[in-house]
């Protein structure tokens, strides 16, 4: 990671999640359903084809990006289970991705002790492009020394020196 390069230790790691996509079918349902408790989601497109993952809390932190017959064989049987209308899909294709994750879920923006004016943003967690937007509005501010809503200072590779964590413990 470049921040490492600039000498900050930031407790940043990957995580391997698993996708899969279905062939497109009649309309089956509008909003995406997530468990947290079975650790998936499931989201019909507008096209028709069905997107599915599901996050494993046992996997090991890796840069692992190959999919796999297991994630399959598990998927399968786990929608199933949970929403048999899906027991005739057909899976098109599969894929694996890295999310840069931080020990609360939440981002890190962080100034480099050792070179000024270096920031990272970080340890999105699979919020990316839902929040990057965001975190890039609250850092001009604070760069251009502007008020804002949300304090920068929440966000600090800190708060787990000092035990501050932002728990979410809905994160998918």
């Amino acid at each position: 990671m470049m921040a490492a390069m600039v000498g900050d230790d930031l407790p940043i790691f990957p995580e391997r999640h698993q996708i899969l996509i279905t062939e497109p079918v009649a309309h089956l349902m509008d909003p995406m359903v997530m468990s947290f408790d079975r650790h998936f989601y499931v989201q019909q497109t507008p096209h028709g084809s069905v997107i599915m993952g599901i996050g494993d809390p046992a996997e090991p932190v890796s840069l692992n990006i190959r999919s796999s017959w297991q994630y399959l064989e598990f998927n399968a049987h786990l929608i199933t289970q949970t929403l048999p209308v899906f027991r005739e899909l057909r899976v098109v294709r599969q894929w694996a991705g890295l999310y840069d994750m931080s020990p609360d879920r939440y981002p890190i923006i962080n100034q480099a002790k050792k070179a000024e004016g270096f920031f990272t943003i970080a340890g999105l967690s699979g919020h990316g492009f839902m929040v990057a937007p965001r975190l890039a509005i609250l850092l001009a501010n604070h760069l251009v020394g502007q008020q804002d809503n949300l304090d920068i200072n929440l966000f600090s590779a800190d708060r787990y020196r000092t035990g501050e964590l932002l728990l979410e413990p809905l994160v998918v």
